[in-house]
């Protein structure tokens, strides 16, 4: 009886040990040197902090500045507080959309961006879909809307869904 249950004790610390190693953990965020390097878009592969790839593919290769990595993750924080998205998802859908906005001569900063579109998705009270928001907000923008005009309208839109309307 006693060799079972040396046996037995033996085999959980085992496990609790493997159990251990195989955590997996946080793989850390590459500092891309070269504009070159940038992934056009980040793939869920790709080991590049999302605050730091959208600060560096507008930088056009010079030095990125840290107060706008800093700045950036911050937008990054307040939109997954607020959003359906990942970071590297919201990354991807800022950088489609200034880029989009920049092509009709209407250029914002990315982390303006995310956090005035996520102040229109707290308004829901629900988390909303940034690609979705972000989508209504460039086509508003190419029919002629103000970026004022194409936030208000988006908020009075998405607002109507708290009120059940």
């Amino acid at each position: 009886m006693r060799a079972r249950l040396a046996v037995l004790c033996a085999t959980v610390a085992a496990l609790l040990g493997a159990c251990e190693d195989t955590t997996p953990q946080q793989r850390p965020a590459v500092e891309v040197k070269r504009k070159d390097e940038l992934p056009k878009w980040l793939s869920p592969i790709d080991r590049v902090d999302p605050a730091y790839w959208l600060a560096a593919r507008r930088n056009g290769g010079a030095p990125v500045e840290e107060a706008r990595v800093t700045r950036l993750r911050q937008a990054l924080d307040v939109g997954g507080a607020h959003f359906v998205e990942s970071p590297r998802m919201l990354a991807n859908r800022a950088g489609q959309l200034a880029d989009m906005l920049a092509e009709i001569g209407a250029p914002e900063d990315e982390a303006e961006l995310i956090e005035t579109i996520a102040r229109i998705s707290a308004a829901t009270r629900s988390k909303q879909s940034f690609g979705d928001l972000c989508q209504h907000y460039v086509n508003l923008r190419k029919q002629g809307a103000t970026r004022d005009a194409a936030l208000a309208e988006l908020l009075e839109r998405y607002s109507a869904q708290s009120r059940g309307q």
